[in-house]
């Protein structure tokens, strides 16, 4: 259960952060294509901008900071950008027919795939900063 609160406490005040950019980004647009492109990008700055302050807040080094936020984040972004999200936000748009019920359907989809793969890039991060460090259960900042 440790874990589980981990990635919780890591990644649940950028989930908040996410979901209140997709719809509001949603909101601005008038059609179930741009909902989903719009909401994308939406998510996508709200969520980043909350991990990215925190780790340097916590006082990591920038140059450190981003090179972390590539290991934890980078495949599950590339994935999750250019695909499974715009596609499960669209798809469900169009199947519940407005924005804002298509946005957190399709969030909700795609988050299922992208933690997955996102989570998996957290745990190497805190193996490289245990080895790093010489222990075996330090966690990262954040």
């Amino acid at each position: 259960m440790g874990r589980v609160r981990d990635w919780l406490a890591r990644y649940a005040p950028a989930e908040a952060a996410g979901i209140t950019g997709a719809l509001l980004a949603a909101a601005a647009v008038d059609s179930p294509e741009a909902a989903a492109v719009a909401g994308t990008v939406g998510e996508t700055v709200g969520f980043y901008a909350t991990i990215l302050v925190r780790d340097l807040r916590a006082g990591g080094r920038p140059a450190a900071v981003v090179r972390d936020l590539a290991v934890e984040f980078g495949a599950a972004e590339v994935l999750d950008t250019l695909l499974v999200r715009p596609a499960a936000m669209y798809l469900a748009t169009r199947a519940l027919g407005t924005a804002t019920a298509g946005v957190v359907a399709g969030k909700l989809a795609a988050d299922a795939v992208f933690y997955t793969i996102a989570i998996i890039g957290y745990e190497l991060r805190r193996q490289r900063v245990a080895a790093s460090k010489g222990l075996t259960g330090p966690r990262p900042p954040g």
